[in-house]
């Protein structure tokens, strides 16, 4: 599996090569970020900071656990990242360091995530007014992306996203009666280290990006094994 990775990263700087040499009437434009940290030792490489929020789409769930995909959602924020442009290349690389922040949010109000020992699991529970019940996530996230423009309105990213999940926790909230109820549940089991796959297309100073984790949430020996697609605004 590592070896497919480099192999498609290899390729695809070959052929944005090979697009920059051929393809002398592209017009140069400079890399669009949330935030412009500045040039670094010269002209061809520069620090960012970067942001993306968007819907989280559980994917995989054993049959009879159910998301609710608008109340599941993603943030990132890459707070330092590097890029890299080759002189007269229209392909920049780049490497970055961040949070990520996911909740999966359980479809309905009438069935929660809950610890038993050392396995999450869903139970339903009747006796409980709008319910609500989400397995949260922590990470720190560092993208290893190539982008390649094709104008200065248009560039393609494609690239992994290395994730250590250090933190993670369940959340029910609930009511009885005429009170409200919080609950949380830390230490359920996380997989501590996932990689993702990451793709954004750039238009004009917007992002749109799509990325896919294949690896499960939980540890396979600590709960029902789900995955994630997520997709939304990249800043």
């Amino acid at each position: 599996m590592k070896k497919m990775f480099l192999m498609a990263f290899l390729a695809f700087g070959m052929t944005a090569n090979a697009e920059t040499i051929v393809n002398n009437d592209v017009e140069d434009s400079p890399d669009k970020s949330l935030l412009d940290l500045g040039q670094g030792k010269d002209e061809n490489d520069r620090w960012s900071l970067h942001a993306y929020v968007g819907v989280d789409v559980p994917t995989g769930a054993p049959e009879g656990i159910d998301f609710a995909p608008f109340r599941s959602w993603e943030f990132n924020l890459t707070i330092l990242q590097y890029d890299y442009t080759p002189k007269n290349w229209k392909t920049t690389f780049s490497a970055g360091l961040g949070f990520n922040w996911r909740t999966y949010t359980l479809k309905g109000h009438d069935k929660m995530f809950e610890k038993v020992k050392d396995w999450v699991m869903v139970t339903p529970d009747m006796k409980m007014d709008d319910l609500s019940s989400n397995i949260h996530t922590t990470s720190l996230s560092m993208p290893l992306l190539i982008k390649q423009r094709f104008s200065k309105s248009f560039a393609v990213s494609v690239g992994a996203q290395l994730n250590w999940n250090y933190y993670a926790r369940i959340h029910t909230s609930y009511e009885q009666g005429d009170d409200d109820f919080d609950r949380y549940t830390k230490k359920i089991g996380q997989r501590p280290f996932t990689v993702d796959v990451l793709g954004i297309v750039h238009l004009g100073d917007l992002g749109i990006y799509c990325k896919y984790s294949p690896m499960s949430v939980l540890k396979k020996d600590r709960g029902p094994k789900f995955q994630s697609l997520s997709f939304g605004i990249y800043l």
